[in-house]
């Protein structure tokens, strides 16, 4: 059971196992009840501010991470759990990101999205998304490769970003998100 346990825990799931010790037949179940899923968002843009209102309501803790501080107020952000001004690169270490965590990175800035997504697909998130069309995440993914990621670290970035709903406001793009996040810790 042991063995089964770690495992379970990174997937942050459930399971009923069946043992035998010395020809004793018998069943487990391993309950994991892990902390609530953190959302952690780069860049205090528009689309933030809806986006942290459904992740609320899906039950996430939300954090908002930017380098501008214009952009990432207490005024604009009040609804989120917690408001980190920093640079990705330097913040990102200390918000201790796990296999319950997710982030999504939204500022259209390179100097700020690069950093945060380097950081991101070398951690144990358990999703990572980045705003963007495809021709700029192709773009993105050269830049990303110049910094030293693989092929298999850069795909495990969700770009577009959200499912594909036909979405235009900032409301919608927000929903398109929160359904992608919603997939993902489902494991759909």
């Amino acid at each position: 059971t042991a063995g089964r346990a770690q495992p379970l825990l990174m997937q942050q799931q459930s399971e009923l196992m069946p043992f035998d010790v010395e020809g004793q037949a018998g069943t487990v179940f391993i309950d994991v009840q892990p902390p609530p899923p953190r959302l952690i968002i780069v860049g205090a843009v528009h689309i933030a501010i809806p986006l942290i209102t459904y992740a609320t309501v899906l039950g996430f803790h939300t954090i908002v991470l930017d380098a501008r501080s214009a952009f990432a107020t207490p005024e604009r952000f009040q609804h989120a759990d917690r408001l980190q001004i920093g640079w990705p690169a330097d913040a990102l270490p200390g918000l201790e990101v796990d296999e319950g965590t997710y982030i999504v990175v939204l500022t259209h800035d390179e100097k700020i999205d690069d950093p945060a997504l380097v950081y991101a697909c070398r951690s144990p998130a358990r999703y990572i998304g980045a705003l963007g069309s495809r021709r700029t995440h192709a773009k993105r993914c050269e830049r990303l490769a110049e910094l030293g990621l693989t092929e298999d670290e850069l795909a495990r970035i969700h770009a577009p970003i959200g499912i594909s709903i036909g979405a235009r406001t900032p409301e919608e793009i927000a929903i398109s998100i929160a359904a992608e996040l919603v997939t993902a810790r489902n494991g759909h």
